[in-house]
């Protein structure tokens, strides 16, 4: 993986972040929508989006962190 970044041009370097910027927007967008669920009692989608945004979040972060560090 680190192989592929490595060899990307610098404006698909510049485009891949801006794309985990954007999910990272994106997923703020799970926190209303799964409290919006959880008032209509509807449990399993309330989970599926506070789910969703913790992994986005986590993982896209982490991939950002490294490669803004790079």
């Amino acid at each position: 993986m680190i192989e592929v970044f490595e060899a990307m041009t610098h404006d698909a370097r510049n485009d891949a972040q801006k794309t985990l910027y954007a999910l990272l927007a994106g997923a703020e967008g799970c926190g209303p929508a799964a409290r919006n669920a959880r008032f209509a009692h509807d449990d399993e989608l309330a989970d599926f989006f506070c789910k969703v945004q913790g992994e986005v979040v986590e993982e896209a972060g982490r991939l950002l962190a490294q490669r803004t560090a790079e």
